[in-house]
């Protein structure tokens, strides 16, 4: 199995080999069927051959992308996913610390917690606990986590934890002001995003709006228009 395919397979959440052997026989057979399908289609007595193997490469192009594109979908939603779900994994782990854990057991504990209801958070977290037990670091096993997911996150989680450590500064503390800077630049995303979403409507409702209303009240006076013309005379 390719690298990249079987990693990209991971960060969609296709855990189970059942998953993985299902998407490899989609990704395998849909392009020949979608080639044969379009071939049959297009097949008749007045076809030309080129038009036929034109479709039918057509439709492998199509059978090729389809899977590819479900696979890049379902990683983008783990994504957000993550993201959405990190501030609130942040505060069950300042729960969990002040509660008297410590950082692996509060881990640990926030990672069960969040099975069932973020899977996506919950299985980067397991791989983080796994590798930083390994003696690879609580830094580097995190900095790994957002190269393999695409959330930041994980990297400025990595870099407090270092900082911690080496200031001694309180980890619960830290912990908090990291949430609550999140949830402020997730705030400032949705209004950026809310602004230009408004921004975007302008063009259509102006082709959808626009020329009824033009066509109600022009409407009229052109027909009053016509009328006065017809009922002038010469004089």
């Amino acid at each position: 199995m390719f690298p990249g395919l079987e990693r990209d397979m991971e960060l969609a959440g296709l855990d189970s080999m059942r998953a993985r052997r299902g998407f490899m026989v989609a990704a395998l057979i849909g392009p020949l069927v979608l080639a044969a399908l379009a071939a049959w289609v297009t097949a008749g007595p007045d076809a030309s051959g080129l038009g036929v193997t034109l479709m039918a490469g057509l439709g492998a192009a199509i059978g090729w992308w389809l899977p590819r594109a479900w696979l890049e979908g379902r990683r983008e939603r783990c994504r957000m996913e993550i993201a959405s779900d990190f501030p609130v994994m942040l505060d069950l782990l300042q729960i969990s610390l002040n509660g008297g854990l410590g950082l692996p057991a509060a881990w640990a504990t926030v990672t069960a917690s969040l099975r069932g209801t973020s899977d996506a958070l919950a299985r980067e977290m397991r791989r983080v606990d796994l590798e930083s037990g390994f003696g690879v670091g609580w830094s580097a096993s995190l900095a790994a986590a957002a190269e393999r997911t695409g959330v930041a996150e994980f990297r400025s989680l990595g870099s407090l934890l270092g900082q911690t450590q080496r200031f001694g500064t309180e980890l619960s503390r830290t912990i908090q002001v990291l949430a609550d800077s999140l949830r402020h630049e997730e705030m400032q995303s949705l209004e950026e995003r809310a602004h230009r979403a408004s921004v975007r409507m302008l063009l259509p409702l102006a082709g959808l709006v626009l020329p009824p209303t033009i066509l109600v009240v022009a409407g009229p006076l052109f027909m009053m228009l016509l009328e006065g013309l017809r009922a002038a005379t010469p004089d």
